[in-house]
């Protein structure tokens, strides 16, 4: 996982600090300390003075989200009454995830009754929840003991959720050619996409070849000095057609650059049919993966932004579609055209000159890998008739031989979910699963699910 920025508010009382000033050390101790733990959780902290006033909690999620914040931690120090903050918790843009938690893990009869007064923040959290619901402030809760559970992993991992959906929210996606035309799952109206939050940019396909002329050979031969180290080469990989493909994929991604663009997609149909867009540049798709860009293919906006976001937090998540069903072993088979996530093979991918049939374009070069073993979930956004649907199951990633007869020139996977393989797929075409998802390395539906929560979106898990 990748690190997570995120702000941890603070909540106190007034009251406190006019009758009982001799807290405030040990509080404050308290809210460093438990910034220091979480920062040992794949978090980015930061942190702001205690807050007990409502125009404290506006500066400290102001400042947090100036900052670059991606999610907001929630810390009761102690009661904090919640007209205090519940204005500015439901004007953040910022996911919001609450911390319910105290100092000491253990109050019996034997311990000081003092120590009430560093402990009982937990009424604090229900005075707030109760506001947050009413307010339609979405959010998740996390309890326990810092040192003594698991709860500071789990707000971890509710925090990469978070900070996915605000990828998400604000995603940009560049979509070169027009969606595949007939493929309706995955099209949504532009108010759909302005529910999520999702703009999209087209690529100026009326253009002459100025953006391809621009890509300086110094550049072409930086990028083939770099992928000579990042993948093997094959033998009979033409130079020319080497440079002629990445010039096509350098003009892409100078202009996700200058658009600012989260994620992009590209219509393999469009390729050659105009000047600027000679050949379908699979290989910068899978390399704009690995630097953390979404990509889907045919036109998919949508899958496009999630892998983008979800590559925020796991840095491995690839573009998938699921292509076979082997019955037999209950498995089935991942593949695409020529695009994935490097970050996601097993072993170093190889380059080859792909046969590309499909459009008028040249035959390009591509990266070609099996996708690596291990534990994964298989994720899909799904639009529905009234918003949207997350549909997640877990499964295992099988390990393949080295040589796999003629897969070895593809991209290849197989999958085996945890459920059996009849029973998937009936529940995930059930849900209204699209036939474009994103496998994602490293995540549990557990945690995955938090984005149903922070989207107010439905959700099915199967398992």
């Amino acid at each position: 996982m990748k690190n997570v920025k995120v702000g941890l508010l603070p909540f106190y009382v007034a009251l406190y600090d006019a009758t009982s000033p001799e807290m405030r050390p040990e509080i404050e101790a308290y809210y460093r300390a438990i910034a220091e733990k979480l920062r040992g959780q794949a978090l980015d902290v930061l942190t702001c003075p205690v807050c007990r006033l409502e125009e404290e909690f506006s500066a400290a999620l102001h400042q947090f989200h100036q900052d670059g914040a991606q999610a907001v931690i929630t810390l009761h120090l102690a009661y904090s009454p919640s007209l205090e903050s519940a204005r500015p918790l439901a004007k953040t843009p910022l996911p919001l995830i609450v911390l319910d938690t105290t100092p000491d893990d253990l109050f019996d009869p034997t311990v000081d009754s003092a120590r009430i007064m560093y402990n009982h923040g937990i009424h604090g959290v229900q005075d707030m929840c109760n506001l947050l619901r009413r307010n339609g402030k979405p959010f998740v809760i996390c309890a326990g003991h810092a040192t003594h559970s698991d709860v500071l992993k789990r707000v971890s991992d509710a925090a990469h959720a978070a900070a996915a959906w605000y990828h998400l929210s604000n995603a940009k996606v560049g979509m070169v050619g027009d969606p595949f035309q007939g493929m309706g799952d995955f099209q949504i109206a532009e108010a759909q996409r302005e529910q999520l939050g999702i703009q999209v940019v087209s690529y100026p396909l009326d253009q002459d070849t100025t953006a391809l002329d621009a890509v300086r050979q110094e550049a072409l031969e930086e990028e083939y000095r770099l992928d000579r180290q990042r993948y093997r080469f094959g033998a009979d990989i033409p130079l020319d057609t080497y440079f002629a493909t990445e010039r096509v994929g350098l003009a892409i991604r100078a202009w996700i650059r200058q658009e600012g663009l989260t994620a992009f997609s590209m219509n393999f149909q469009a390729a050659g049919t105009v000047p600027c867009f000679p050949t379908m540049p699979f290989s910068e798709a899978c390399k704009a993966m690995s630097r953390g860009i979404g990509y889907a293919g045919e036109g998919d906006a949508l899958t496009a932004a999630f892998v983008g976001a979800l590559l925020q937090s796991w840095p491995d998540a690839t573009f998938a579609e699921m292509f076979c069903p082997n019955w037999r072993d209950n498995t089935i088979f991942f593949s695409h055209m020529g695009e994935f996530n490097p970050n996601a093979a097993d072993g170093k991918p190889h380059m080859i000159v792909k046969d590309f049939p499909f459009a008028p374009g040249f035959d390009p070069t591509c990266i070609m890998g099996h996708m690596k073993p291990g534990r994964a979930c298989f994720a899909n956004l799904a639009p529905t008739a009234d918003g949207f649907r997350l549909v997640l199951a877990e499964g295992e990633m099988q390990k393949l031989p080295e040589r796999i007869g003629s897969f070895e020139n593809s991209v290849s996977g197989w999958f085996k979910p945890d459920v059996p393989l009849c029973r998937f797929l009936e529940e995930y075409s059930r849900a209204g699963g699209t036939h474009h998802g994103v496998l994602v390395y490293g995540a549990t539906a557990e945690t995955l699910r938090h984005l149903s929560t922070f989207g107010g979106i439905a959700l099915s898990v199967i398992a």
